[in-house]
C-alpha cells in the first residue's frame, strides 16, 4: 500500500468514514462525539485560525492539555497545513516546560482552558487558542495552499526518558504514517473497534498507537474521563471497548484490583480452582476456557476486549501468563521515540510471551556485536530525522541509518526479540557476569513485604573485587501489608525484608543476590509511562 502523509489520511477518512464516530469522552450528561466530518471541519477551522496568527509551513505549534479528543483534532489540523506540533506534558511544572518551548521557537499553541495558566507562566510570547473554543471558531474555507510531504517535519517530541536530558526528537510523516501503517496491517482493526486511550497523548506510543493508527482504521477511540481504576472500568463497561494500549504497571494494578476483591468476597479457594481448570485445559488440553471460567471478570472489563497492547517498559510475563488463563490476551510491543515508535510486537497469531515480538513489516533488527546477548539496532524508515538542534548527539545514535537503541537484548530462533535491560544500567560483578536490573526486580517485586522496588549496581570500592559492582536495591515497604501484620515499627519493617530478601537470595543465581537493600518510605519517581527513574535516584544515592 502507498505511503502516505497525516494530510492525506485525514481527507481520505473524512470521505470513508464520514458519519462514523472518531472521538468521544464521558461527560457529566453523557459522551461528547466527534465525527470523522467533525473532526475535518474542525480541523479546517483551525488551520484557519493558526494561519491567522501567522502560522506557516514549517512552524512549530505547542499542544498542551489533558487527553482528550480535541487535542488529537489540534494535532491533525497542524501537522495537515504542513506546521510542526511540539506535543509536551501538561503534568510538567512551568520550569519544566519553559526550556523546551524556548528550544522549539514555537510562534503559537493550542492548550486547554485548565493549562493556559501554566502556559502563561512559561511565558511564551505567542497567541494561544482554547481547545474548548474549536467549535466557536468561524467556517473557513478548504483551501490549503501548502504542500505537504513525506519527507517534511510533522512532529518533534522532547524526551527525557530515564536519563533526566531532554532532547527534541525530529520525526517526518514518513517517520510516523510508515510506522501507522506497518502496525495496522498486523491486524484485522476497523470501524467495530473501540480503542480506550488512557496512555498520556503527547507519547509517542500513544500518539501512533492509541490515536492515528486508530483514525487510520477508521476505529473509535474513547478518551478516559479519569486514570481511576473505577473509572477505567466503567468507560469499558458503557462503550464497549474492544482495544486498549497500556503499560505494565496498569495491567499489575488490574491484576491486583481483581485479587483485591477475591479476597474481600472470601473467593479465594474458588479463584484457585478456576486457574487449576483454566491451566489444565490451556496446557494439556490445548483449549483456553478462561473467558468462560472468568467470564464474571471480562464482564467487569465490559465483555467485549479482543486484546491488550503492552509497552513502555517490561511486562512481567507472570502477569500475561496469569491474564491469558483468564481468556485476555495481552500483545507486548516495543519500541522508542525516535522510532515514532514501535519496532516490535507481538500478533495474536504470533505471541510469545515474554518477548516483545517479531519486526513490523520494513523494520530490521539486529544484535551489536558478536555476542547473542548485545545492544539492539534497527533499521527501517520510521527512525528520526535527529535530534532537534542535536546535529553531534543524532550522529552517534543514528549511524548510516542504524538506530542504537541503548537497550540491551537477543533474538531467539523464531525471530522473537526479548529485552533484558538498558546497557547503562547492566551491573557488572566481581566475577564477570552481567545482570540485568529488571530480572531481580520482578522477583523482589513478588516478596509480600515489597510494594516496589529499584536494582543498582553498587560501587565496590575495596578488597580484591574493587571496581567491580554488587548488587543493591531500593525497597519501598507495602505498607498494607504491614498494617495487616499489626505493626509498621521500622526495625520490624527492616527485620521482616531482610528475612524475605534472604529467603529470596537462596533462590536466585549467586550473581545476581541482593547485596544490601535501602528501605525508602517514598513512591519511587517515574516517568509518565512509569518507567523508574533511576538516573534520580543514583543521584540521591551518590552512586
Amino acid at each position: 500500500m502507498e505511503l502516505i502523509t497525516i494530510r492525506e489520511m485525514l481527507k481520505k477518512n473524512t470521505g470513508r468514514y464520514a458519519h462514523l464516530t472518531a472521538y468521544q469522552i464521558r461527560q457529566a450528561d453523557g459522551y461528547k462525539c466527534f465525527t470523522f466530518q467533525q473532526v475535518a471541519d474542525l480541523a479546517v477551522r483551525l488551520r484557519a485560525k493558526l494561519a491567522g496568527q501567522g502560522v506557516i509551513k514549517g512552524a512549530r505549534v505547542i499542544l498542551l492539555s489533558e487527553n482528550r479528543p480535541e487535542w488529537a483534532i489540534a494535532y491533525l489540523a497542524v501537522t495537515s497545513m504542513g506546521a510542526i506540533v511540539v506535543p509536551l506534558d501538561a503534568m510538567q511544572q512551568p520550569d519544566d516546560l519553559k526550556p523546551l518551548i524556548e528550544d522549539s521557537g514555537a510562534v503559537a499553541a493550542v492548550v486547554s482552558a485548565q493549562y493556559i495558566g501554566h502556559l502563561a507562566e512559561t511565558g511564551l510570547q505567542a497567541q494561544a487558542v482554547r481547545m474548548e473554543d474549536l467549535g466557536t471558531l468561524p467556517p473557513a474555507g478548504q483551501g490549503l495552499p501548502d504542500q505537504v510531504g513525506l519527507d517534511d517535519v510533522a512532529s518533534i517530541v522532547y524526551t527525557s526518558g530515564t536519563t533526566g536530558i531532554p532532547k527534541g526528537v525530529v520525526l517526518t510523516h514518513r517517520n510516523i504514517m510508515s510506522n501507522v501503517m506497518a502496525v495496522a496491517s498486523l491486524f484485522d482493526l476497523g470501524p467495530k473497534d473501540n480503542f480506550l486511550s488512557v496512555l498520556p497523548l503527547h507519547h509517542t506510543f500513544e500518539t501512533t498507537a492509541g490515536f492515528l493508527g486508530p483514525f487510520y482504521m477508521g476505529c473509535r477511540v474513547t478518551y478516559a474521563e479519569s486514570l481511576k481504576s473505577h473509572a477505567i472500568l466503567r468507560n469499558m463497561q458503557e462503550t464497549g471497548v474492544t482495544i486498549m494500549c497500556g503499560v505494565p504497571l496498569l495491567y499489575q494494578l488490574f491484576y491486583d484490583g481483581i485479587l483485591r476483591e477475591v479476597e474481600e468476597r472470601s473467593l479465594q479457594r474458588a479463584f484457585t480452582v478456576l486457574f487449576g481448570l483454566a491451566r489444565f485445559f490451556k496446557h494439556i488440553i490445548g483449549v483456553n476456557l478462561g473467558s468462560w471460567l472468568f467470564k464474571t471478570v471480562h464482564k467487569k472489563f465490559g465483555g467485549k476486549i479482543r486484546f491488550f497492547v503492552s509497552g513502555g517498559a517490561a511486562l512481567d510475563p507472570e502477569v500475561a501468563a496469569n491474564f491469558s488463563l483468564m481468556g485476555f490476551t495481552i500483545l507486548q510491543g516495543y519500541g522508542l521515540s525516535e522510532s515514532a515508535p514501535v519496532l516490535t510486537c507481538n500478533t495474536l497469531k504470533q505471541n510469545k510471551l515474554g518477548s516483545v515480538g517479531r519486526p513490523i513489516p520494513g523494520v530490521e533488527i539486529r544484535i551489536a556485536g558478536t555476542d547473542p546477548v548485545g545492544e539492539i539496532l534497527a533499521f527501517g524508515p520510521n527512525i528520526m530525522k535527529g535530534y532537534y538542534k542535536r546535529k553531534e548527539l543524532s550522529s552517534r545514535v543514528v549511524v548510516n541509518g542504524w538506530l542504537y537503541t541503548g537497550d540491551v537484548g537477543y533474538i531467539d530462533e523464531d525471530g522473537f526479540l526479548f529485552i533484558t535491560g538498558r546497557s547503562k544500567d547492566v551491573i557488572v560483578t566481581g566475577s564477570g557476569v552481567n545482570v540485568y536490573p529488571e530480572e531481580v526486580e520482578f522477583a523482589l517485586n513478588k516478596l509480600p513485604a515489597v510494594l516496589e522496588c529499584c536494582v543498582m549496581g553498587d560501587k565496590v570500592t575495596a578488597g580484591a573485587r574493587r571496581n567491580t559492582e554488587e548488587v543493591m536495591a531500593l525497597i519501598v515497604p507495602d505498607m498494607e501489608y504491614f498494617d495487616k501484620l499489626g505493626c509498621r515499627d521500622e526495625a520490624f519493617i527492616k527485620r521482616t525484608l531482610d528475612q524475605q530478601v534472604a529467603e529470596l537470595n537462596q533462590q536466585l543465581a549467586d550473581f545476581k543476590r541482593v547485596a544490601r537493600f535501602v528501605i525508602r518510605q517514598e513512591e519511587l519517581p517515574k516517568t509518565r509511562l512509569k518507567k523508574i527513574k533511576r538516573f534520580e535516584l543514583k543521584k540521591e544515592l551518590g552512586i
